[in-house]
C-alpha cells in the first residue's frame, strides 16, 4: 500500500526569461560528490545572448547550501567584472534564496557572510534573487 501524498502536487513549467532590458542575468549552480564540489556561473545580456561564464572545482567537502553559496560568491567575481548597475540572480536552491531574501535576521554563519557579500555589491543599483 502506497501512502497518499500530503503535500498537494502543483505542477508548473518553468521556462528561462530573458532579463529586463539594461539587466544581467547569473545563473549559477554547485554540485557535490563525496570530498569534492563543483560550480558553474553564466551570464546572459538583456537580449539573452551569453556574456561569459565560468565554473570551478574545490577539493573540499562542504554541504549543498555551503556550496551553494560558495558558487554565488563566484557568481558576484564575474558580475564585478562588468560594467552594469541592474543584476538578476537565478538560483534553483531554495534555501540559499530565503536565507538572501531573509538575511539581516539570520544570525548565523552563513547568515554573516550573506550579509558581507551584500554590503559589498552596493555598486548596483538594482539585485534581484530569484
Amino acid at each position: 500500500m502506497v501512502n497518499k501524498s500530503m503535500l498537494p502536487l502543483s505542477p508548473s513549467s518553468k521556462k528561462w526569461e530573458k532579463p529586463l532590458r539594461g539587466t544581467v542575468k547569473i545563473n549559477f549552480d554547485a554540485i557535490v560528490s563525496n570530498t569534492k564540489t563543483g560550480f558553474g556561473v553564466i551570464a546572459f545580456d538583456s537580449k539573452g545572448f551569453f556574456i561569459r561564464g565560468g565554473f570551478g572545482f574545490k577539493n573540499e567537502k562542504m554541504t549543498s547550501d555551503w556550496v551553494e553559496l560558495y558558487a554565488f560568491e563566484e557568481s558576484l567575481k564575474i558580475v564585478r567584472l562588468f560594467n552594469v548597475t541592474k543584476v538578476t540572480f537565478e538560483i534553483d536552491c531554495t534555501t540559499l534564496v530565503n536565507r538572501i531574501k531573509k538575511c539581516r535576521d539570520d544570525i548565523t554563519l552563513m547568515g554573516y557572510r550573506i550579509n558581507d557579500f551584500l554590503q559589498n555589491i552596493d555598486k548596483f543599483n538594482n539585485v534581484v534573487v530569484n
